[in-house]
Order: structure tokens, then C-alpha cells, then sequence
């Protein structure tokens, strides 16, 4: 499934009486555009971006771009006179094997993944997705300040962006409001004349749009609060079948011993339960996936190699690796003379101060296949903070 967003960024900072464009407040030292695109960067989900900005900006984005967000392929558009017109500036570059089109506003940078997946999963799901929330006033119908009717709430509510909506329906959709000449105020309100059914999809108070300078006091609260919450717990396990003429890593330290760890690697059991969980905590798979078994460049690498590879992945996702908490599970040999070695190569792997990484060991008092001497396993816990760059 193949899905493109359009992000409009060509907007302004008139109605805040500001000389830029609204889209370059820093929040948290972070532009909005450019916290809008990381965040959209971080679901995995996209194979194109269409930037959509006034052309003497161009040449900021496009700095911006190159130095905050390189994982992905941005397009450049120039806007129109009306959001409308943007948009549809944008759709004939939308390439045709797409499947899915994701509009949303660069005003709106505090967009979280979570409603960006949800979008994008009903628009998968039922043709469209369209972020909104409940109404929580109530709303009243005026003719010349004079109330003609109370809207029921409980029908009413408050959309928002992202609005996702299938390639296909999105352009008929445009089309016919073109040849009408029929001019909306969301993407949704196209759709509508053309489709029974637009979907809502669950949004934030939070996914506020930057209009007023009261926004921008509302969204340094926010930036605040998200850098506070955005925490991710992960963990992991390992085990391995002890095998002759092999050697015992663990913790990236060869102990002495007359057998070893069977695996593709060198079969650290305890560096892999902490990669499994740091790869967990950022939704990133685990280590089968990320170094496979079946490739030769794997073949008896030393583990804390890998260990750094996954550093280097979080880091470029923005993720800060707060604590690691570890455990081996293993019979014999005693390793705990070598923890405070493990300890330092965990951490130098992952550039982090020694005193946010635990080991700790224990047996199975003779229970199963490790109290049998049989193999060894390892647990992980960690915890990661996702870091605005």
C-alpha cells in the first residue's frame, strides 16, 4: 500500500500581524514545518512527501529538509490563491501507483503519530479518514444575530488534519468541484458532494491549527507537554543452545569457558535481548528483522557492532535511550566479575553514560532447560524518549 501526503505550507502569518510565515515558529527550537514532517517522517508510512509552499520560501524549505528530515523523497509545490487551489496544485504530482493521499496543514505541527497511523488506516480500511473531534459548546444557527436554530452536539465535530482519502477519490472528488466551481473549506467538504460515507477518525485538542498569536502561547504549552510525555517502554528476550568449540560473549566480553553460544552471530544472548527491547520501545521490529539470520554479513559478527547500528537507527529517529535494565538467566559459568565490563560496552556502544545501564544475573535453580545447562537466555527492559531535533 502506497500512500503520499501533501503537506500546505504556503500560508501566512497575517492574521498573528507577523512579516513570516507562521509555518517557521519555532517551537521547542523546532519550526512547525519541520516538527509537522519529522513526526510524519517517524511512521514508516510514506514514500512521498509534496511540500506545498510560496516560492520564494522554496529555498528555506529545502534547507530545512536537507538538514532535519533525509528519510524522506519531498516534492516541492507552489501554492494557490486558496488552500483549495494548493492542493490541487499538488494532486497532478501525487505519483500514479499510489494508493492513498494524505492532506494536512503545516499550521497544524502538533500532529502525533498515533492520529496520522489512524488516518491512514481508514482511509486503507474504508476509502477515507478524516481527523476531527467531539464539539463541546454548543452551537447555534444566526440569521442577522438572531438565533434560528441549536444545533444537537452530540452530532456535531470539530474536523481537523490530517484528512486521508483513496488516490482515486480524492482527484474525482477535485475534478468535480473544479467543473462546479465549487470552492470548500477542507478536503472533506469535496468529497462529500461526490461520497456518501467520509469517515471520522479520532483527533486531538492538542492538533491545534497556528492562527492567532493566543495559538502560539497554546502551542508552547503543548511542545512542553509532548517533550515531557513522549516516553516508550520496551522489552526483550533471548535464548540460546550452548554449543562446543564456540566462544562465550556476553555483554560484548569473551569469557573463559570450554563451550560457547550457538547462533548466526556470536550469539551474545544479553546484547540481543537489549536490542529486541530498544527496537521494541521505538516500534522498529526486532533483530531477526533488522539483521537476518539468512545474510552472510551477519555470519559470526561480534554483537555489540549491531548494538550500535540500532544506537545510530534510534538516534536518527530522534530517540534517547533514558535506562536499560537487563537480566541473564544461565546456569553456569559466573558471570558476574565481568558485569561492570558489559556494563561500559553497552553503554559506550550506545553513547550513554554507564550509570543508565543495569546487568544483573541469576540461574533457574536447576529448573529447565537453562538450570540443565543447557543454554542461556537474557531479559531487557528499556526506556526511550522521542527527542523533537
Amino acid at each position: 500500500m502506497k500512500i503520499c501526503a501533501i503537506i500546505l505550507a504556503a500560508g501566512s502569518g497575517r492574521r498573528m500581524k507577523m512579516d513570516t510565515n507562521k509555518v517557521f515558529i519555532k517551537f521547542d527550537e523546532q519550526s512547525a514545518v519541520v516538527r509537522c514532517l519529522k513526526t510524519f517522517e517517524a511512521t514508516g508510512l510514506f514514500s512521498d512527501i509534496i511540500v506545498v509552499c510560496k516560492p520564494e520560501e522554496r529555498e528555506t524549505m529545502e534547507r530545512k529538509m536537507n538538514k532535519y528530515v533525509k528519510g524522506l523523497r519531498c516534492i516541492f509545490c507552489e501554492g494557490g490563491k486558496e488552500r483549495q487551489h494548493s492542493v490541487a496544485n499538488a494532486l497532478p504530482l501525487v505519483p500514479d501507483d499510489t494508493d492513498i493521499v494524505m492532506v494536512h496543514d503545516a499550521a497544524r505541527c502538533f500532529v502525533t503519530e498515533r492520529i496520522i497511523r489512524d488516518c491512514a488506516a481508514s482511509a486503507i480500511r474504508c476509502g477515507s479518514g478524516v481527523t476531527a473531534i467531539p464539539a463541546t459548546d454548543t452551537i447555534k444557527r444566526t440569521r442577522r444575530n438572531v438565533v434560528e436554530e441549536t444545533l444537537p452536539r452530540e452530532e456535531l465535530v470539530c474536523v481537523q488534519t490530517p484528512q486521508a482519502f483513496s488516490r482515486e477519490l480524492l482527484m474525482r472528488a477535485y475534478a468535480q468541484a473544479e467543473e462546479d466551481g465549487f470552492l470548500g473549506t477542507d478536503d472533506a467538504s469535496l468529497v462529500e458532494r461526490i461520497c456518501d460515507e467520509v469517515h471520522i477518525v479520532p483527533g486531538s485538542p492538542d492538533n491545534i491549527k497556528l492562527t492567532t498569536r493566543a495559538d502560539v502561547e497554546h502551542g508552547n504549552d503543548i511542545a512542553r507537554k509532548q517533550q515531557m510525555s513522549d516516553i516508550r517502554i520496551g522489552n526483550g528476550f533471548d535464548m540460546h543452545a550452548f554449543a562446543k568449540d564456540r566462544k562465550l560473549i556476553l555483554g560484548g566480553v569473551e569469557i573463559p569457558c570450554d563451550f560457547g553460544l550457538d547462533g548466526h552471530s556470536d550469539a551474545d544472548v544479553l546484547v540481543h535481548a537489549i536490542m529486541d527491547a530498544l527496537l521494541g520501545a521505538a516500534r522498529m521490529g526486532d533483530i531477526g528483522g533488522l539483521f537476518p539470520d539468512t545474510d552472510p554479513q551477519y555470519k559470526d559478527i561480534y554483537s555489540i557492532d549491531l548494538l550500535k547500528e540500532v544506537g545510530t537507527l534510534l538516534t536518527k529517529y530522534g530517540y534517547c535511550v533514558i535506562n536499560i535494565d537487563s537480566t541473564l538467566i544461565m546456569q553456569k559459568p559466573k558471570v558476574m566479575p565481568y558485569r561492570d565490563t558489559m556494563v561500559e560496552n553497552i553503554a559506550g556502544a550506545l553513547g550513554m553514560p554507564r550509570s543508565y545501564v543495569n546487568v544483573k544475573a541469576t540461574t533457574t535453580e536447576y529448573l529447565g532447560a537453562v538450570g540443565r545447562g543447557e543454554g542461556a537466555a537474557a531479559q531487557a527492559v528499556c526506556i526511550l524518549q522521542k527527542k523533537r531535533q
